[in-house]
């Protein structure tokens, strides 16, 4: 029994030795992955003090990587001076479009739009003949006629009637009640456009074409700026042609409540007189766009008197902002064409992200905007002062303000992407690749 113990208690130390030895073993190994451990995070935080150290140099390199990732090359530089082509382009066909040109005859848009009107008219031609009465004006007088009645400027007058009764012109109507009995006095000379309603290019779609339907001229005798502030006040006359639809004259006062009255019962009875009607104000408004006089802003002749809307439309018309609308969306246009074809130009393989080279693609859009812009500035500018001052009027302003909002829009989106890529870059630099830290084992 006492051997069995003695054995027993052997065995016991035996044992104890042996775990002791491999909890040494253990911890020798901890303290080699401890160690190893601090090992790499001291080489870690080395390599971020380095980084930390070098964050100027760092960040300078990322910034040249970027410009040169989205600097222009190959195909971009094709596609830089195809856009500015077309956007300079557009600056010479449009001011060669809205070149100011006199009214008549020679007028190149004002005849080119009179043949459009009369093959767009002739198709209401019914070549039935109806005699002219007041407040009517004959469908064949209509469409067959590229004047209408707004434009007369003379008067009616025994001695007018008696003038071309000699020269062989017959009348439709009985002109005895048509010869004012009152000194009219509606407008002087060339500013009947500023005192007549068939020329606002947005009421003139009513008044004018009423005119147009009714044989009348509508005219603005009292704006409401015009010494006491009050409501505008209209007049309306007849106007009266031969039977053959010449010579227009101004005749008595006529009702402007019937005047549209009769306009609205037309278009019931007749809508082709009303359609018609519209498209020739409409084509009218067109031919004196770009004529000396122009056309005054919407609403201008009902606030101020004739002689201030005339002040006003030698600086700013209707025209002038037809024109700066119609460029700026030409601009936005031909800029959209070039960034979807650019865009559609990328190519997956390479290694530049589609991010940046949708940088490159802002920038030929942008250059190219400030290029034709500019170019156009400078031009006006030496045309100015060598001593053109009309040249000012083929100033590109709605290309100007889209250049303005590309500046802003497209620098601002470029700085975002820039500060995104070099300090998402910078920031990689800085977490580095994974510790990847041994575990120590305490079990």
């Amino acid at each position: 029994m006492a051997n069995y113990l003695i054995y027993l208690h052997r065995e016991e130390s035996r044992m104890s030795l042996e775990k002791l030895r491999a909890r040494r073993e253990q911890l020798r190994k901890n303290s080699d992955i401890t160690l190893n451990n601090m090992q790499k995070l001291a080489d870690e935080s080395s390599r971020v003090a380095d980084v930390a150290h070098h964050s100027r140099k760092i960040l300078d390199d990322l910034d040249r990587e970027f410009e040169f990732e989205t600097g222009l090359k190959g195909n971009d530089i094709t596609f830089l001076f195809a856009a500015v082509g077309l956007q300079l382009a557009r600056i010479v066909i449009l001011n060669e479009l809205t070149k100011t040109e006199k009214a008549g005859s020679e007028n190149r848009n004002e005849t080119k739009l009179h043949e459009f009107q009369e093959k767009l008219l002739g198709r209401f031609n019914n070549h039935e003949i109806v005699k002219e009465r007041p407040y009517y004006a004959s469908m064949e007088h209509i469409i067959t006629k590229a004047g209408v009645p707004y434009d007369a400027t003379a008067y009616l007058s025994e001695n007018s009637i008696q003038y071309l009764a000699g020269k062989g012109r017959t009348w439709d109507i009985d002109l005895t009640d048509m010869i004012p009995t009152q000194n009219l006095s509606l407008f002087k000379g060339a500013n009947h456009r500023f005192a007549t309603l068939g020329h606002d290019p947005v009421l003139g779609l009513i008044f004018g074409t009423g005119n147009i339907m009714t044989n009348t001229i509508t005219c603005i005798q009292k704006a409401s700026l015009t010494g006491n502030i009050g409501l505008p006040i209209l007049t309306t006359n007849h106007v009266i042609v031969s039977s053959d639809y010449k010579d227009p004259r101004i005749a008595t006062y006529a009702s402007t409540a019937v005047m549209l009255k009769e306009m609205l019962n037309r278009i019931k009875e007749e809508p082709s007189a009303f359609v018609a009607s519209l498209i020739k104000q409409i084509i009218h408004i067109g031919t004196d766009l770009y004529t000396p006089c122009g056309i005054q802003i919407p609403g201008a002749n009902l606030i101020l008197s004739n002689t201030e809307v005339e002040k006003l439309t030698k600086y700013i018309s209707t025209g002038d902002i037809v024109k700066i609308g119609a460029s700026a969306k030409l601009a936005e246009f031909i800029n959209f064409l070039i960034s979807t074809l650019h865009t559609l130009m990328y190519d997956s393989s390479t290694l530049v992200s589609r991010d940046l080279y949708n940088v490159r693609t802002r920038k030929i859009i942008m250059y190219s905007n400030v290029i034709a812009t500019g170019s156009n500035v400078l031009w006006v500018g030496a045309n100015t002062l060598a001593g053109n001052g009309a040249s000012i009027k083929q100033l590109d302003i709605g290309g100007l303000l889209v250049t303005i909002k590309r500046l802003t829009t497209d620098k601002k989106f470029i700085r975002e992407l820039k500060e995104e890529f070099v300090f998402g870059e910078f920031s990689k630099k800085i977490q580095g690749d994974a510790l990847d830290l041994e575990k120590v084992n305490w079990d």
